[in-house]
């Protein structure tokens, strides 16, 4: 990928990647943890907090591993076509970050992110910017990161290789299991749903 004649991200592979089991396993983690420090150091910046984002009390965030990986998956065919893969990964992001939400509101009774006061927001679920963003971003790993992440993971050896997946497997795991029973809280983490819906409800109108 090229701006103003300089390459600043690998280009698109010559040949469609092939992604194993093992190696989007990994994938998964990058694009958690990736997604963890991007929204710490964004609440950082517009909330003067810092947090220790999502639920779980790891440095990670399942939906951005989830997202990742089905935007890697679906639209790998059309890896030499960044226009198509930016609309198709902003309709594949945003739909599973508003069900996301809808689920964990419906189940938890608060929220882990909030855009009510986001311009083009949907319920404070989603809104214009971050569809722009996860289109972007998607489009970034189907087309040049994605490709290289994963003939890197390629040259790790096989035994070390499984041993990381298992090592943080059963880590992630038990995280889950106590996060679902005592979820991250507090400010810059959980937002109330009642005080919030009123904001998204006006917005929606926009």
């Amino acid at each position: 990928m090229e701006i103003f004649g300089f390459q600043i991200l690998p280009p698109p592979p010559s040949v469609m990647p092939v992604y194993n089991f093992e190696n989007l396993v990994l994938m998964f983690f990058i694009f958690m943890v990736v997604g963890w420090i991007w929204e710490v150091i964004y609440t950082a910046a517009t909330e003067r907090v810092i947090a220790k984002r999502g639920m779980l009390h790891g440095p990670w965030l399942p939906i951005y591993g989830v997202g990742g990986i089905l935007v890697v998956l679906i639209l790998n065919p059309f890896y030499r076509m960044p226009a198509l893969v930016f609309v198709l990964a902003v309709t594949l992001c945003s739909t599973v970050e508003y069900s996301t939400a809808l689920a964990i509101e419906r189940f938890f009774g608060c929220r882990w992110w909030d855009y009510s006061e986001k311009f083009g927001n949907i319920r404070g679920r989603i809104c214009l910017g971050g569809m722009l963003l996860f289109g972007l971003s998607g489009t970034i790993a189907v087309c040049s990161v994605a490709p290289v992440l994963n003939d890197s993971i390629d040259r790790i050896p096989r035994g070390p290789h499984r041993a990381i997946i298992i090592i943080l497997s059963a880590i992630f795991i038990v995280d889950v299991v106590v996060s679902f029973l005592f979820p991250n809280r507090g400010k810059g983490v959980t937002y109330d749903i009642q005080k919030n819906s009123d904001k998204s409800d006006h917005s929606d109108d926009t």
